[in-house]
């Protein structure tokens, strides 16, 4: 199995340099660039060696983790976002995902915690806690936050096939095989999902299927 390759955007250099260090000294993990701020990151992205995942800052004077999150989701690179905040707060995980984000976590999370997240964004396209799901049942049962959902009677029966079993954490090869298409075929799906429903990551597609009643949150898995 190849390493996750991890890039990290994190103003304070002490905490930056620390977090390397033992991220590196997970079996699994490499670190491959280290920013320390936003716009250090975007101008120096290597198109060649390509992360898997960034673990950014949101907070960060010259770029914060939402603009990185902004402008990797605009260019459609297939990079993964993790923002960790020191000012996180469960409700603002809805406006998160709908950004673009992967996942959204506080500084304070315990790093075998955090091993746990990366792993579950590089396998899944996403991480919820417990905390979070609730507070997402909430915000949709309040129509909040809002996601457009213009498109839904666009949807074909393969298509909701596919944002179910996507929303429970299934691969491509999985839902292929559960399907009997092909892994390409589920690709496709997935695409035309993104695009029918206005998300931008599964995470988006996850609260889109819950707002429109195709799965119920408390049914999905956690891990």
């Amino acid at each position: 199995m190849n390493n996750i390759k991890i890039a990290l955007v994190e103003d304070d250099k002490l905490v930056a340099n620390l977090l390397k260090d033992y991220l590196d000294s997970i079996d699994g993990f490499s670190v491959i660039s280290v920013s320390y701020s936003g716009n250090s990151f975007l101008d120096t992205l290597d198109t060649e060696n390509l992360p898997d995942i960034v673990l950014t800052d949101l907070r960060m004077k010259d770029g914060t983790g939402k603009d990185v999150v902004d402008e990797l989701t605009k260019q459609h690179i297939g990079i993964k976002t993790i923002v960790i905040s020191s000012h996180y707060q469960p409700n603002y995980i809805g406006y998160m995902f709908k950004s673009g984000a992967n996942a959204f976590i506080p500084k304070e999370i315990d790093k075998k915690e955090l091993v746990k997240v990366i792993r579950n964004v590089n396998a899944n396209g996403h991480h919820l806690d417990i905390e979070q799901m609730e507070t997402m049942r909430k915000q949709i049962a309040s129509n909040t936050p809002v996601i457009p959902t213009n498109n839904i009677a666009e949807l074909t029966p393969r298509e909701i096939d596919v944002l179910k079993l996507l929303c429970y954490q299934l691969t491509a090869k999985e839902i292929g095989e559960k399907l009997f298409v092909s892994r390409k075929t589920v690709e496709t799906h997935k695409s035309n999902l993104l695009s029918k429903t206005g998300a931008k990551n599964i995470a988006g597609l996850i609260i889109f299927a819950a707002q429109n009643k195709i799965i119920e949150l408390d049914k999905i898995i956690l891990t």
